[in-house]
């Protein structure tokens, strides 16, 4: 993520944060009316490359989907199954299943990986107190809410590497890597408790900093900053629900 005080190196890092959600919601869009798989492939490896352009290395971007994928799989299967538990017809290939079922939980599963990428992607690239003014002084939403989404925004990076942190903590403390289900299982256990705990002590912290300053004590607020609309973000509101449009419509 781009941090305060430091100069963007990548394109989707100079973009403002208010024209990447509209980019952000156009691909969402187009990600839940299409139900072809290549279709949604073809986004999925869109949404790669502009990860890279969002800052994102390979080792980071396969990290992070290595996340997700644990979760795609079991979709896939239990869609799969359903699907052609639903539909009856004769299966292909080894498994009972048809090429329509295999189709309808791909396109599912690949849908989710292009939701999940296309959100970290934004995460990645957009600044928290960028976003908080932005969003409060264009869309004129509520400072307090924006806080809310800021703070998420903020959270989940630093809570991804405290959860590396600790379960490189613990492998170092029993000197190899767990073997077996039941030291597997005591190790993410450690290692989701040592992220919760993390979780709870940066939320407490944040809720006595944030009531010391008088966080909510007035309806307005006022910003140091200011979050400039340039051209490029102009161009990428107007293009974006055309070319979703455009796509919607070629591909209905």
């Amino acid at each position: 993520m781009m941090r305060d005080g430091n100069s963007p190196r990548h394109w989707l890092q100079a973009l403002d944060p208010l024209s990447k959600l509209v980019a952000l919601i156009c691909l969402a869009m187009l990600a839940m009316h299409w139900d072809d798989p290549k279709l949604l492939a073809g986004l999925l490896l869109a949404l790669a490359a502009a990860a890279f352009e969002a800052g994102m290395t390979w080792r980071r971007l396969l990290r992070r989907m290595g996340y997700i994928v644990g979760f795609g799989l079991p979709l896939f299967a239990i869609t799969a199954i359903a699907v052609q538990a639903e539909g009856g017809g004769p299966g292909a290939g080894p498994l009972p299943l048809s090429a329509g079922a295999l189709a309808t939980a791909a396109a599912v599963t690949l849908r989710m990986f292009c939701l999940f990428l296309s959100s970290l992607i934004y995460i990645e690239s957009t600044d928290p107190k960028t976003f908080v003014v932005m969003m409060t002084t264009r869309l004129k939403l509520p400072y307090r809410f924006v806080f809310g989404v800021s703070m998420a925004l903020t959270f989940l990076p630093l809570l991804a590497e405290e959860g590396r942190l600790a379960g490189a903590a613990r492998k170092i403390r029993l000197g190899r890597r767990p073997k077996g289900i039941a030291e597997r299982s005591d190790y993410w256990r450690g290692r989701l408790l040592s992220v919760f705990a993390g979780a709870i002590r940066r939320v407490e912290q944040t809720a006595g900093a944030m009531d010391v300053k008088g966080f909510g004590a007035f309806r307005e607020r006022t910003f140091l900053r200011e979050a400039r609309l340039r051209a490029s973000g102009v161009w990428v509101m107007t293009l974006s629900p055309v070319l979703t449009a455009g796509l919607w419509l070629l591909t209905a």
